[in-house]
């Protein structure tokens, strides 16, 4: 346990850490592109999808062995098939969008930066529900 009051695992509380980690660098590379600060913009934002790719991998383990288990027709197992849908599309988006895959266009980035906050929303929802409440 990492956070106070939770029972959580240190391994869900580093993910939860690393998550809002690229979250927050993605949200600065935002800000960079506003600025017209493209260098930076590029930076952050491999950042952010390195650190993102990173978490996906190490809960991934953790997502494999328990998602039968806890996917159900409930609030609790519609709440986790949403958070993996939506970051799946936002890590695969970002993915592609720093290697150059697909074609750099505002509405892509806009679409991978809203997924990513839906994405983050429902993972701290899922965090709180499971371990805190």
């Amino acid at each position: 346990m990492v956070f106070p009051a939770s029972e959580a695992s240190v391994f869900s509380d580093l993910t939860l850490i690393a998550q809002t980690a690229g979250f927050l660098l993605l949200i600065a590379g935002t800000v960079y592109a506003k600025r017209k600060n493209f260098i930076k913009h590029d930076k952050t934002a491999k950042i952010a999808v390195i650190l993102g790719g990173l978490s996906f991998i190490w809960m991934g383990f953790s997502f494999v062995h328990y998602f039968l288990e806890h996917v159900a027709i409930t609030a609790q197992g519609l709440l986790i098939i949403s958070h993996a849908v939506t970051g799946i599309l936002a890590l695969f988006l970002g993915i592609f969008l720093v290697l150059d895959e697909i074609k750099k266009t505002k509405a892509r980035m806009i679409a991978a930066i809203l997924s990513w906050s839906a994405a983050m929303l429902l993972g701290v929802i899922k965090y709180i529900v499971y371990f805190i409440i």
